[in-house]
C-alpha cells in the first residue's frame, strides 16, 4: 500500500516539477529576449551618435578640436539674455543675421522658419562615464564581475536619461543653398545651445547684433545690425623743431642774462649821447 501511495505522489511532483521547469524557461527565454532587443538599441543609440558624442568630450578638452570648426559656431547659453535668442519653455528661439546660413552671402526676401529637435548628451555621456569608473573602483576593491556590471549600468542608464530639446531658428538662404541641409548644425552642452554655420562672418554678425525681434517668429521684421563708426583721418601731431646747437647756445645765454639783468635784453643798441 506505501509504495502504491508513492509512486502517484511521486508522478506529479515530477509533473509539477517538469511544469515549473517549463515556465521558467520560456520566463528566461523572454526575459533574454527582452535583453537582447534593449541591447540592440542601447548599443545602435551610442554607436549612431558616436560623433556627437566625441565632439561633446572635445567640449571638455576644447584643444582637440580645430580651430576652423569653432570660428563658425555661434553660442547661447540659458542662463544669459540675448537680443535675437531666447530659452522659454524647454524651447529655443534664434533668430540669425540676413545672411545665407551656408555661405554667408546677403540674404533676401523672407526668412525661414524651421523647427529642429536637438538631443541633450550631458546625462547619457556623464552616465557612462560614472558607472565605468564607479565598476572600476567596486571591481579593486571588492568583486571583479562590478567592473562589466558598471559599464552595462553605465550604457543603460544613460540612454534612459535621454532627451531632447525644441529649437526655432529664423534663417535666411541664398537660391544656391535653397535645399542644402548642411548647415545648420545644433548640439547642446550643459545648458548652452550651439549653432554650426557656413559662414565665420555670419558668427560675427549674430555677435555684433544690437537689436531684433523677439517671440515673434513668423514675421519678417528688419533686424538692425552693428555698423562700425567710419574712422576719420586725425592730422598728425606738429613736431617742434628741435634747435641746432648755435641757436641753443645763443638761447642760454640770453636766459641768463635775464636772470641777471633782464632790463639788458630790452635794448642791445648803446644809448644815444
Amino acid at each position: 500500500m506505501t509504495s502504491e501511495r508513492t509512486e502517484p505522489e511521486t508522478n506529479k511532483f515530477a509533473a509539477f516539477a517538469g511544469t515549473l521547469w517549463s515556465v521558467a524557461v520560456k520566463v528566461a527565454a523572454v526575459v533574454l529576449s527582452w535583453i537582447w532587443r534593449k541591447s540592440r538599441i542601447v548599443c545602435a543609440y551610442y554607436w549612431e551618435r558616436r560623433q556627437n558624442f566625441w565632439q561633446h568630450f572635445t567640449e571638455y578638452a576644447r584643444d582637440l578640436r580645430p580651430e576652423r570648426f569653432v570660428t563658425r559656431e555661434i553660442r547661447v547659453s540659458s542662463e544669459e539674455q540675448y537680443l535675437n535668442a531666447e530659452f522659454d519653455d524647454d524651447t529655443w528661439k534664434v533668430r540669425l543675421p540676413k545672411m545665407c546660413v551656408v555661405c554667408g552671402t546677403p540674404g533676401e526676401g523672407a526668412p525661414l522658419t524651421e523647427s529642429y529637435q536637438v538631443e541633450n548628451l550631458t546625462a547619457p555621456f556623464w552616465s557612462v562615464v560614472v558607472g565605468t569608473l564607479s565598476g572600476f573602483v567596486l571591481w579593486m576593491l571588492v568583486w571583479n564581475w562590478f567592473f562589466p556590471i558598471g559599464i552595462i549600468l553605465g550604457f543603460a542608464i544613460g540612454y534612459g536619461r535621454h532627451a531632447t530639446v525644441n529649437v526655432k531658428i529664423k534663417q535666411w538662404k541664398c537660391d544656391k543653398h535653397r535645399d542644402s541641409t548642411r548647415y545648420p548644425r545644433l548640439r547642446t552642452f550643459a545648458d548652452f545651445l550651439i549653432i554650426s554655420v557656413g559662414s565665420k562672418e555670419l558668427r560675427q554678425e549674430f555677435r555684433h547684433q544690437r537689436s531684433g525681434d523677439r517671440g515673434d517668429y513668423g514675421s519678417n521684421a528688419p533686424v538692425q545690425t552693428y555698423v562700425p563708426a567710419a574712422t576719420t583721418n586725425q592730422p598728425p601731431p606738429e613736431i617742434e623743431p628741435i634747435p641746432l646747437a648755435e641757436e641753443a647756445h645763443d638761447s642760454i645765454e640770453i636766459d641768463e642774462r635775464e636772470r641777471l639783468d633782464p632790463s639788458a635784453i630790452e635794448d642791445q643798441e648803446p644809448p644815444p649821447l
